[in-house]
């Protein structure tokens, strides 16, 4: 290892290795290289592995440390404690819990759990779901966890009317429906941890003993809990090195305290602090338009980015008419790119919500363009594999009354609803979990119910004994064997196969753990898979065009971004306009969305759109008002200049815009207000305007849409088959598309609503 490697503020950072010290690092300007570098020289320097702890927010980013660390310094690092604030409490909870009145075997709930258990709480206190949703509540549970606070002190905190007391009870009833269950939800493990630290004060001081050096990345995404458990370890050795961007503090909504990284200094007030503003990622022009965004917000520390990478393509910006304009663009302007070279794994779309996707989606597929939206249905949340982990969850913990619910009848064994709450009852009765008295049913009883109870029961001690003797996956593809969760799903169909060759990764997905990891427990097998994230999921180098929201593409980068949507009260959202902070909070997610891109950024707005069976038509988003005008290529100005030319000719027969020669700045200029000093004058590129064209202007020429589809092209329609395209023609609403069948001749089409789909040229 050697710190030359390292820019001067990255080796500052690196160097320091006594104190508290705040490492303010702008997107792409290398924390985690700075961060993994200060842990490699403090090994250098002789403090154990042992002795450091560095939390992060993924799995992935923790394994990616771990590995660096271990490069760098050239030996294991298998005694460092490198992982998520979650994983990390549940090893602390693993070896401690019992103190706090839980078994060791504790179950991981995840969101599903959490919801059937609120569910079944609103209803056992007679609550009318209309009056008082389960989201509410759950959103109200887990806010009032990241918080650090229990149902009694909600409620203190709350308005104290009727609705708040309803969630009040059946905050207390999910506690305790949790703790008669051996259950944490996901913020029960920093609570619990909170808790044990405080409660038993031997704990706390072991743990402060053995990691006198800790390190967080992603600072500003800590919620209130994530906070203290920091402080409360910290406290002796004052060795905390925290990492973040109080710029791409995003994450408001659920818990995370911007006041965090703003306060530091106020917490420690003999901190050192060390800006990285050199980003290797983008271009000057992107991070020119990222500096005069995020300048807007009031409540940031002050830092510009720069880089060495050169000015770069002017940002691409359209203005559509509607949805389907501007989705229809979008696909164009990936088809160049890929004509041009790049591969899709360099392209993303982006856009506020997911509800944005969909026309995407459309057009997408249209155009026979592989895409996928990130962030869809996780793996292990499908039915058939989250059925599986149910049963290995009662095996391990037979308190898990939530797993056996759903598991006791599937498959089908005759064991109906009015059976199951017979065994919920007499559980309740007797205050015990519902699997102790599955041997020792009431009467009431039928001879059938009974002899099926008793049936189940039997398998899964049988189960429990076996599993003393086999190894991890062996034991799991036994459990999908003699559980008939995979026999259930014969039969041939298509789906079923598909449900059947999921359970069959999920076997394989254990005999990968047993493979790789040192603890091979079931235990240990199912804490991996409760802490899974999506972030965790992302492919490093995907085959298609990524879709997903600005909230999930934080930690990423793409050659090529499109933000789609920037109109005021979509991007910001409506809640946000009347709002400062949630006001700056969005605009800090523009500046994430616009940091993501290395080499080129598109964005787009429409005059008019439909959203949720809503009519919308608003004005473009402030944060494009933001950005200079000189940092803007407005393409269909360009078209309109050049009168040769419509709006209805394809962009690929346009003539190609001369490039600019821009200068090689070490740092870009800002500009805000009116010109003046430190401002660089206009560029006068042929194409970029000063304005943005009259609506008037474009009316129905701004249609784009015939650009996705070209006489010769292949294309699948609905009802009549394969066929091909002979001509295109038309603007905007009155476009039209002529297609030969060969069993049903030429057909003519409206080319804004026809069912057909693109398919490679045969």
């Amino acid at each position: 290892m050697t710190l030359n490697d390292l820019n001067p503020m990255q080796r500052k950072a690196a160097e320091t290795l006594e104190g508290p010290v705040l490492i303010l690092a702008g997107a792409g300007s290398g924390k985690t290289r700075a961060l993994t570098y200060r842990i490699a020289n403090l090994v250098e320097h002789g403090v154990p592995p042992y002795n450091i702890m560095a939390l992060t927010f993924t799995n992935k980013a923790a394994r990616e440390m771990k590995e660096r660390i271990s490069r760098l310094v050239g030996q294991s690092t298998d005694d460092m404690w490198v992982g998520t604030f979650h994983s990390i409490c549940v090893r602390i909870l693993r070896r401690d819990i019992e103190k706090l009145g839980y078994q060791r075997c504790f179950t991981i709930y995840d969101d599903n759990d959490t919801e059937r258990v609120i569910k079944e709480s609103i209803k056992a206190l007679n609550i009318d779901e209309k009056t008082l949703s389960w989201r509410d509540v759950k959103y109200a549970i887990s806010d009032a966890k990241n918080k650090v606070m229990t149902p009694d002190e909600w409620f203190r905190a709350s308005q104290r009317d009727y609705r708040s007391q309803r969630i009040h009870d059946v905050f207390v009833r999910y506690e305790e429906k949790l703790r008669t269950s051996n259950a944490l939800d996901f913020d029960d493990l920093l609570i619990r941890t909170l808790q044990l630290f405080v409660d038993h004060p031997p704990v706390i001081d072991y743990y402060r003993r053995k990691f006198r050096y800790i390190h967080v990345d992603e600072y500003q995404d800590t919620n209130m809990a994530q906070y203290q458990l920091v402080k409360l370890l910290s406290q002796d050795s004052r060795n905390l090195c925290v990492v973040g961007d109080d710029d791409q503090s995003i994450y408001g909504w659920r818990g995370a305290d911007i006041r965090n990284i703003l306060d530091f200094e106020e917490d420690f007030p003999d901190a050192k602090v060390y800006k990285l503003e050199q980003n290797y990622r983008s271009t000057s022009n992107i991070l020119d338009a990222a500096n005069q965004v995020i300048a807007h917000n009031r409540g940031r520390k002050e830092k510009v980015l720069w880089t060495e990478n050169g000015e770069g393509a002017p940002i691409l910006l359209f203005g559509a008419g509607d949805e389907r304009e501007e989705a229809a663009w979008i696909c164009e302007q990936l088809r160049q790119l890929e004509q041009g070279g790049a591969p899709y794994s360099d392209m993303a779309v982006l856009y506020r919500t997911r509800a944005q996707s969909r026309v995407i989606e459309e057009m997408l597929m249209r155009a026979g363009m592989p895409y996928r939206v990130f962030g869809d249905q996780r793996f292990y949340d499908r039915k058939e594999i989250k059925d599986a982990l149910a049963y290995l969850r009662v095996i391990v913990n037979r308190n898990d009354d939530v797993s056996l619910e759903r598991i006791i009848n599937t498959p089908r064994r005759s064991i109906g609803e009015s059976t199951v709450d017979v065994i919920r009852q007499c559980a309740a009765d007797r205050g015990v979990p519902m699997f102790d008295v599955l041997g020792d049913l009431p009467g009431q009883l039928s001879s059938r119910p009974q002899k099926c109870v008793a049936e189940f029961a039997a398998l899964m001690n049988g189960l429990t004994e076996k599993r003393r003797d086999m190894g991890l996956s062996e034991f799991i593809e036994e459990v999908l064997d003699a559980t008939g969760l995979i026999r259930q799903y014969d039969g041939g169909s298509e789906e079923g196969q598909s449900h059947i060759q999921n359970l069959r990764e999920f076997a394989g997905a254990a005999g990968d753990f047993e493979k790789h990891s040192d603890d091979r427990s079931l235990e240990a097998f199912l804490e991996n898979v409760a802490l899974i994230t999506d972030l965790d999921r992302q492919e490093d180098t995907p085959k298609y065009v990524t879709l997903m929201t600005l909230h999930s593409c934080k930690g990423l980068e793409f050659k090529n971004v499109f933000i789609a949507g920037l109109e005021d009260g979509l991007f910001p959202n409506i809640r946000s306009i009347m709002d400062d902070a949630r006001l700056e909070e969005e605009r800090r997610l523009c500046y994430v969305g616009i940091t993501r891109a290395r080499e080129r950024l598109y964005l787009s707005y429409a005059r008019r759109r439909i959203l949720n069976n809503q009519i919308m038509h608003n004005d473009r988003s402030r944060f494009l008002k933001e950005i200079p005008q000189r940092l803007l290529h407005d393409e269909w100005a360009s078209v309109k200049t050049n009168r040769s030319l419509t709006a209805s000719t394809p962009a690929w027969k346009r003539p190609q815009e001369p490039k600019a020669e821009f200068p090689r700045a070490r740092k870009p200029n800002l500009s805000f207000g009116t010109p003046g000093m430190g401002q660089r004058p206009p560029l006068n590129i042929p194409g970029v305007t000063k304005g943005f064209v009259p609506s008037k202007a474009r009316d129905k020429e701004d249609s784009v849409l015939h650009t996705l589809f070209r006489a010769g092209d292949t294309v699948l329609h609905r009802k009549f088959g394969e066929g091909k395209v002979l001509e295109v023609f038309g603007t905007g609403s009155d476009a039209r598309i002529r297609i030969f069948f060969t069993a049903y001749g030429e057909k003519v089409f409206s080319l804004s609503i026809a069912p057909i789909v693109k398919i490679e040229n045969k």
